[in-house]
């Protein structure tokens, strides 16, 4: 047997899996309601969003990435990606929480309200990198990713702890709570997506780099598959390297830009509403 394509576990050697398949449907079954509650004033690009979220942790974990991550470590790499970094942002940009908020019966936004305000220490920056970093190095520590290959229940609850810490993560730059105390600005979030690649970056350069396996128990299947198990593994690094570094500055960029917009807009708001003629510049040309 030879080693497949990545691209092509996207959409091959699917198992599928009824209860995440539940989940899915119902989570975008109750989105779906919601945003249709609103009629025309929900912007159908975040509907998109969201059901491209689920839609991804469906792939990461039901299609053949997740059944030859066991045997490849470029193609788990690949699998981390989509759960701690793509899905959640996908997730976040559909703005669920907003969403609820307002499609949700007049009695029921007061106490809503209240249970985000509640989740503000939760998803604080500051945790939020914490949580993330510390996962990211855990997870990937040798002891603990060769107990995942051999404890399915513990490569399961691994799977939803990359979801949460992903989550976590892009909370304070994709204004996961409607209802937040404080923005990051757009320097704030350039400056947090930087020190939130660390630790991707440390890791993938690492293995990249490393002469021997980080994780032996690949050697057997890369043989089995006709392909190097230090190349896989130098190709692993590349994937968290480069591909995880470039997608969290690409949604770094546009979420500073987002919040530079935002934030003349309100400028320009809270200048129309002064008393007195309207401000003008100075140096224009008369």
């Amino acid at each position: 047997m030879s080693a497949p394509a990545i691209p092509t576990l996207l959409w091959h050697d699917w198992q599928a899996a009824w209860s995440l398949d539940a989940i899915a449907i119902l989570g975008s079954l109750l989105y779906l309601i919601a945003a249709r509650r609103l009629r025309q004033r929900w912007p159908r690009r975040r509907t998109a969003a969201f059901l491209a979220g689920v839609a991804c942790v469906v792939v990461a974990l039901q299609s053949g990435v997740d059944s030859f991550g066991d045997r490849e470590l470029s193609v788990h790499m690949v699998q981390h990606l989509l759960l701690l970094e793509l899905a959640p942002l996908l997730l976040l940009a559909g703005r669920p929480g907003i969403l609820a908020l307002r499609s949700a019966p007049r009695a029921g936004r007061r106490p809503l309200a209240q249970a985000f305000v509640r989740l503000r220490p939760i998803t604080h920056p500051i945790v939020g990198l914490s949580v993330f970093s510390a996962v990211v190095i855990v997870t990937h520590l040798p002891f603990f990713y060769d107990a995942t290959l051999s404890h399915p229940a513990l490569h399961q609850a691994e799977h939803s702890l990359y979801l949460v810490a992903g989550a976590l993560m892009w909370w304070p730059i994709v204004d996961g709570n409607p209802v937040p105390g404080r923005r990051l600005d757009g320097l704030g979030r350039l400056v947090y997506v930087i020190v939130a690649m660390l630790p991707m970056t440390v890791l993938g350069a690492f293995l990249d780099r490393a002469p021997e396996l980080v994780y032996p128990a690949y050697g057997p299947p890369a043989h089995g598959l006709g392909i190097s198990a230090i190349a896989d593994q130098q190709q692993a690094g590349a994937i968290m390297w480069v591909l995880g570094s470039t997608l969290m500055v690409l949604a770094g960029l546009w979420q500073a830009m987002s919040a530079l917009v935002a934030e003349e807009r309100r400028l320009q708001i809270r200048e129309a509403s002064l008393p007195g003629p309207p401000l003008t510049d100075p140096w224009r040309e008369r």
